[in-house]
């Protein structure tokens, strides 16, 4: 495939250089952190890449290795809050209302519960979670990418999102989100 071809791996650095940032950045919450991880994770790419045998889609097999960067990290911080500024920031609504002060306001802090909600899932509801909401991969991709049957996919997105109804039910009904 590139191995040692230096161009080949150029094109998918840049083919998937912000998709890999943007999974890892939805999983850290730190821009920092998702850029180093972006880049460990091209280098594990360029240096292994021996051993993808082209029995998955290449997109596969590299999000595997974004999955167990994303794990990895996480056994590492052992942390589970998350910093949520950036993330606020980018998701911003343009129009109209976002020059409006209390609207954007009350955007942000609708997607910082929301953020927060998700960043208090388990691991792996999380992971199904952004990838197949987020990122936009069919359950069959997840359950290749993360190692699971589709049935189990189904289970973990189906758990994560009872789970995100019962933590954000009693804000809906305080009318915050």
């Amino acid at each position: 495939m590139l191995e040692g071809d230096e161009t080949a791996f150029e094109t998918l650095v840049r083919k998937y250089q912000h998709s890999v940032a943007n999974t890892i950045y939805r999983y850290t919450g730190d821009s920092t952190e998702a850029e180093d991880l972006s880049q460990q994770v091209f280098i594990k790419v360029w240096s292994q890449a021996k051993t993808f045998k082209g029995k998955s889609k290449f997109s596969t097999w590299l999000y595997r290795i974004v999955v167990n960067q994303c794990l990895n990290y996480k056994a590492k911080r052992k942390r589970e809050a998350i910093s949520l500024d950036e993330l606020i920031e980018k998701e911003k609504i343009h129009g109209p209302e976002s020059l409006r002060p209390d609207i954007d306001f009350e955007n942000r802090k609708k997607v910082k519960m929301i953020q927060e909600a998700i960043n208090g899932l388990p691991k792996n509801q999380r992971l199904a979670l952004i990838l197949s909401k987020l990122e936009g991969k069919s359950y069959k991709e997840v359950a290749q990418i993360m190692g699971f049957s589709v049935s189990a996919i189904e289970s973990l997105l189906f758990r994560a999102k009872q789970n995100l109804k019962q933590k954000l039910l009693p804000l809906r009904k305080q009318g915050e989100i």
